[in-house]
């Protein structure tokens, strides 16, 4: 399955690089001030082709134009064929292609391709986290003000209260809180050991391949209020950390 899913998600890569060297045909997505493109299209349309002609009788959820296929299996491929669409257009490297695999609704697999940076994420349950074939962990800091936090805004009409309930409790107690534009790269960074842990609220699409890859890599993942994550469930706010602050974070969230 891996094996599949690195090459769906390298060849989706290859696809919005070149939209993005061409011409873009951009729509706005209702109030949420997401954008749509031709890109986005075809590199789902290039993933579900490569997948469904080796798992035709898998589910499949995607972002694009709403795809939902079910099939009645207990596997579900999480499809988000361009994530980070604000860096994409505005010519920064950190947006990436995301492919993962739920099991009775449990990460089992994932695969994050950043293609300008030519970096390819992968994870299976049970077989470790990489990163371009070299074995990747969490950070084992456990001091807050010794990590960067990463952490992007959701919808613009949410932005205040993200700020008081979020993100304004934080601030004073880790050394950055940098932000991204980019749900997979700001996953990738905590399995990794470059962040202490990523805060966002999003869409399921955009963590359960980060999550497949941050658990193998020895992090932890929850909602904001400490409980277990239904991966099915269209947004939510996740707090994604080496595991050893999560604790700490959860603390300063819920005060």
């Amino acid at each position: 399955m891996i094996e599949v899913a690195k090459e769906a998600a390298t060849k989706a890569g290859e696809i919005v690089v070149a939209y993005r060297e061409g011409k873009h045909s951009v729509e706005r997505k209702g109030t949420a001030d997401n954008i749509s493109t031709e890109a986005d299209v075809a590199s789902q349309i290039t993933i579900l082709q490569i997948l469904q002609s080796s798992f035709p009788k898998h589910n499949f959820l995607a972002e694009e134009k709403g795809a939902r296929i079910d099939n009645g299996s207990e596997y579900t491929w999480v499809i988000d064929p361009l994530d980070g669409t604000g860096p994409y257009f505005s010519g920064l490297p950190t947006f990436g292609v995301s492919i993962g695999l739920l099991r009775g609704g449990e990460p089992i697999l994932g695969v994050l391709n950043f293609p300008i940076l030519n970096n390819l994420y992968w994870a299976a349950k049970g077989e470790g986290a990489y990163r371009n074939g070299k074995r990747i962990t969490v950070s084992k800091e456990k001091r807050l003000e010794k990590v960067m936090v990463g952490y992007d805004f959701a919808w613009m009409d949410m932005r205040d209260k993200e700020l008081d309930t979020l993100l304004r409790p934080l601030v004073s107690k880790v050394r950055y809180t940098p932000m991204l534009g980019c749900t997979i790269a700001g996953v990738a960074y905590v399995a990794e050991g470059a962040y202490g842990a990523y805060i966002h609220w999003a869409y399921s699409w955009d963590y359960v391949a980060g999550v497949a890859i941050l658990e193998e890599a020895g992090g932890k993942v929850t909602d904001e209020k400490g409980d277990k994550t239904d991966w099915l469930k269209e947004t939510m706010t996740v707090v994604a950390s080496n595991g050893y602050l999560h604790k700490k974070i959860l603390s300063q969230l819920n005060r």
